[in-house]
Protein backbone atom coordinates (compact mmCIF):
# COMPACT_ATOMS: atom_id res chain seq x y z
CA UNK A 1 0.00 0.00 0.00
CA UNK A 2 2.70 2.35 0.91
CA UNK A 3 4.62 1.38 -1.94
CA UNK A 4 1.93 2.16 -4.38
CA UNK A 5 1.21 5.15 -2.97
CA UNK A 6 4.90 6.47 -2.49
CA UNK A 7 4.76 5.10 -6.83
CA UNK A 8 2.20 7.24 -7.14
CA UNK A 9 3.12 10.48 -5.63
CA UNK A 10 6.34 9.76 -8.19
CA UNK A 11 4.65 8.98 -11.05
CA UNK A 12 2.42 12.19 -10.39
CA UNK A 13 6.00 14.53 -9.82
CA UNK A 14 7.42 12.86 -13.19
CA UNK A 15 4.60 14.21 -15.06
CA UNK A 16 4.28 17.61 -13.41
CA UNK A 17 7.67 17.98 -14.43
CA UNK A 18 7.08 16.81 -18.37
CA UNK A 19 4.12 19.51 -18.75
CA UNK A 20 5.33 22.42 -21.59
CA UNK A 21 8.70 23.30 -22.40
CA UNK A 22 10.96 25.43 -20.77
CA UNK A 23 12.04 28.69 -21.40
CA UNK A 24 15.07 27.48 -22.51
CA UNK A 25 13.96 24.67 -24.49
CA UNK A 26 11.34 27.49 -26.75
CA UNK A 27 14.54 29.63 -27.11
CA UNK A 28 16.33 27.17 -28.44
CA UNK A 29 13.67 26.14 -30.81
CA UNK A 30 13.37 29.49 -32.30
CA UNK A 31 17.10 30.04 -32.66
CA UNK A 32 17.33 27.36 -34.87
CA UNK A 33 14.41 27.87 -36.77
CA UNK A 34 15.65 31.25 -37.29
CA UNK A 35 18.92 29.53 -38.54
CA UNK A 36 17.43 27.06 -40.59
CA UNK A 37 15.17 30.29 -42.01
CA UNK A 38 18.07 32.48 -42.72
CA UNK A 39 19.55 29.17 -44.70
CA UNK A 40 16.72 28.89 -47.05
CA UNK A 41 16.30 32.55 -47.90
CA UNK A 42 19.92 32.98 -48.52
CA UNK A 43 19.89 29.86 -51.37
CA UNK A 44 16.33 31.01 -52.41
CA UNK A 45 17.94 34.45 -53.32
CA UNK A 46 21.35 33.11 -54.99
CA UNK A 47 19.06 30.66 -56.88
CA UNK A 48 16.64 33.94 -58.12
CA UNK A 49 19.72 36.22 -58.91
CA UNK A 50 21.13 32.74 -60.65
CA UNK A 51 17.69 32.61 -62.93
CA UNK A 52 17.76 36.32 -63.29
CA UNK A 53 21.49 36.53 -65.14
CA UNK A 54 20.64 33.42 -67.32
CA UNK A 55 17.72 35.24 -68.55
CA UNK A 56 19.50 38.60 -68.90
CA UNK A 57 22.33 36.26 -70.79
CA UNK A 58 19.63 34.46 -72.79
CA UNK A 59 18.38 38.38 -73.52
CA UNK A 60 21.27 39.59 -74.77
CA UNK A 61 22.11 36.29 -77.35
CA UNK A 62 18.11 36.58 -79.14
CA UNK A 63 18.72 40.60 -79.69
CA UNK A 64 21.93 39.72 -81.19
CA UNK A 65 21.13 36.66 -83.00
CA UNK A 66 17.59 38.46 -84.48
CA UNK A 67 20.01 41.82 -85.14
CA UNK A 68 22.45 39.28 -87.32
CA UNK A 69 19.37 37.92 -88.90
CA UNK A 70 17.75 41.09 -89.67
CA UNK A 71 21.04 42.10 -91.53
CA UNK A 72 21.32 39.11 -93.58
CA UNK A 73 17.56 39.16 -94.87
CA UNK A 74 17.71 42.97 -95.38
CA UNK A 75 21.36 43.11 -96.33
CA UNK A 76 21.71 46.67 -94.53
CA UNK A 77 21.48 47.93 -91.09
CA UNK A 78 18.13 49.85 -90.55
CA UNK A 79 17.86 53.94 -90.60
CA UNK A 80 16.37 54.23 -87.26
CA UNK A 81 20.13 52.80 -86.37
CA UNK A 82 22.02 55.21 -89.11
CA UNK A 83 19.80 58.33 -88.47
CA UNK A 84 21.93 59.64 -85.09
CA UNK A 85 25.12 57.68 -85.66
CA UNK A 86 26.89 54.76 -85.32
CA UNK A 87 27.43 53.40 -81.61
CA UNK A 88 25.77 52.57 -78.60
CA UNK A 89 22.24 52.27 -79.00
CA UNK A 90 19.06 50.69 -76.80
CA UNK A 91 16.75 48.66 -77.55
CA UNK A 92 13.79 50.88 -76.88
CA UNK A 93 10.60 50.69 -78.75
CA UNK A 94 11.31 52.26 -82.07
CA UNK A 95 14.70 49.23 -82.49
CA UNK A 96 12.28 46.70 -80.97
CA UNK A 97 9.85 47.53 -83.67
CA UNK A 98 12.11 47.39 -86.39
CA UNK A 99 12.72 43.43 -85.61
CA UNK A 100 9.34 42.93 -84.52
CA UNK A 101 8.03 43.88 -87.74
CA UNK A 102 10.67 41.74 -89.24
CA UNK A 103 9.11 38.80 -87.23
CA UNK A 104 12.82 38.41 -85.48
CA UNK A 105 12.09 38.86 -82.33
CA UNK A 106 8.87 38.71 -80.16
CA UNK A 107 8.57 42.04 -78.65
CA UNK A 108 6.14 44.85 -80.11
CA UNK A 109 4.15 44.80 -83.48
CA UNK A 110 1.83 47.27 -85.20
CA UNK A 111 -1.94 47.06 -84.83
CA UNK A 112 -3.39 48.58 -88.01
CA UNK A 113 -6.64 48.29 -86.05
CA UNK A 114 -5.56 49.88 -82.69
CA UNK A 115 -8.01 52.07 -81.45
CA UNK A 116 -6.99 52.23 -77.45
CA UNK A 117 -6.35 55.81 -76.56
CA UNK A 118 -3.60 54.29 -74.72
CA UNK A 119 -1.24 53.06 -77.41
CA UNK A 120 1.34 55.05 -78.95
CA UNK A 121 1.25 55.79 -82.26
CA UNK A 122 -0.59 51.87 -82.48
CA UNK A 123 1.72 50.59 -81.04
CA UNK A 124 0.18 47.49 -79.14
CA UNK A 125 1.30 45.17 -76.16
CA UNK A 126 2.39 41.90 -77.29
CA UNK A 127 1.80 39.57 -74.53
CA UNK A 128 0.49 42.36 -72.37
CA UNK A 129 3.83 43.20 -71.67
CA UNK A 130 3.39 47.00 -70.22
CA UNK A 131 7.09 47.87 -69.64
CA UNK A 132 8.26 46.93 -73.36
CA UNK A 133 5.19 49.09 -75.16
CA UNK A 134 5.98 52.56 -72.81
CA UNK A 135 10.11 51.66 -72.80
CA UNK A 136 11.39 48.90 -75.24
CA UNK A 137 13.06 45.82 -73.89
CA UNK A 138 13.83 46.03 -69.89
CA UNK A 139 16.35 43.77 -68.45
CA UNK A 140 15.00 41.92 -65.25
CA UNK A 141 16.40 44.96 -62.79
CA UNK A 142 14.74 47.33 -64.75
CA UNK A 143 11.38 45.21 -65.17
CA UNK A 144 11.66 44.76 -61.20
CA UNK A 145 11.93 48.72 -61.31
CA UNK A 146 9.03 49.43 -63.59
CA UNK A 147 7.00 47.14 -61.50
CA UNK A 148 8.01 49.09 -58.00
CA UNK A 149 6.30 51.97 -60.09
CA UNK A 150 9.55 53.60 -61.10
CA UNK A 151 10.57 55.97 -64.19
CA UNK A 152 12.80 57.81 -65.96
CA UNK A 153 16.51 56.95 -65.70
CA UNK A 154 15.58 54.55 -63.02
CA UNK A 155 13.98 52.34 -65.70
CA UNK A 156 15.23 53.43 -69.32
CA UNK A 157 19.24 52.84 -67.55
CA UNK A 158 18.10 49.36 -67.69
CA UNK A 159 17.06 48.73 -71.50
CA UNK A 160 19.08 46.32 -73.47
CA UNK A 161 22.16 48.21 -75.20
CA UNK A 162 23.65 47.43 -78.08
CA UNK A 163 25.95 47.98 -81.21
CA UNK A 164 25.91 46.72 -84.80
CA UNK A 165 28.89 46.12 -86.99
CA UNK A 166 28.07 49.42 -88.84
CA UNK A 167 31.81 48.60 -91.38
CA UNK A 168 30.61 45.30 -92.12
CA UNK A 169 33.99 43.21 -91.29
CA UNK A 170 32.69 40.85 -89.25
CA UNK A 171 33.85 42.32 -86.02
CA UNK A 172 32.34 44.57 -83.48
CA UNK A 173 35.23 47.36 -82.19
CA UNK A 174 35.72 51.17 -81.48
CA UNK A 175 35.27 51.56 -84.85
CA UNK A 176 31.38 50.76 -84.64
CA UNK A 177 31.02 52.26 -81.45
CA UNK A 178 31.96 49.68 -79.01
CA UNK A 179 32.75 51.05 -75.33
CA UNK A 180 36.34 50.67 -74.12
CA UNK A 181 34.45 50.72 -70.67
CA UNK A 182 32.84 47.37 -71.25
CA UNK A 183 36.56 45.68 -71.00
CA UNK A 184 35.86 43.02 -74.15
CA UNK A 185 38.98 41.14 -74.28
CA UNK A 186 40.84 42.50 -77.39
CA UNK A 187 38.06 45.17 -77.36
CA UNK A 188 36.09 43.38 -80.10
CA UNK A 189 33.75 41.10 -80.59
CA UNK A 190 32.93 38.81 -83.73
CA UNK A 191 29.83 39.24 -85.15
CA UNK A 192 27.30 41.58 -86.65
CA UNK A 193 25.91 42.69 -83.10
CA UNK A 194 27.24 43.02 -79.66
CA UNK A 195 24.28 43.23 -76.75
CA UNK A 196 24.54 43.81 -72.86
CA UNK A 197 22.88 45.37 -69.91
CA UNK A 198 24.17 47.41 -67.02
CA UNK A 199 24.36 46.06 -63.36
CA UNK A 200 22.37 47.09 -60.09
CA UNK A 201 24.28 49.80 -59.26
CA UNK A 202 24.31 51.51 -62.64
CA UNK A 203 27.63 53.10 -62.31
CA UNK A 204 28.28 51.44 -65.92
CA UNK A 205 32.51 50.88 -64.76
CA UNK A 206 32.84 47.96 -67.21
CA UNK A 207 30.73 45.55 -65.27
CA UNK A 208 28.29 44.39 -66.92
CA UNK A 209 25.24 42.40 -65.78
CA UNK A 210 24.95 40.24 -69.08
CA UNK A 211 26.52 40.10 -72.61
CA UNK A 212 25.90 38.52 -75.49
CA UNK A 213 30.07 37.50 -76.10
Amino acid sequence: MNGTHAFGRRTQGLGARRAGFTLIELLVVIVILGILGGITAGGYTAFMESARRKNAADDCKQIAVAWTNYHRDVGFWPEEYKIASSGVKSMDTDMCLVLGKAGLLDVLYIDTDATDSTTQAGLRRNRENEAELKYGMLDPIGAKRFKQGRSGSDVTDHLYQFVLDVNEDGIVDSSDGLPAKLSVPGGKVRGDAAVWCWAEDGEKNGEVYAQSW
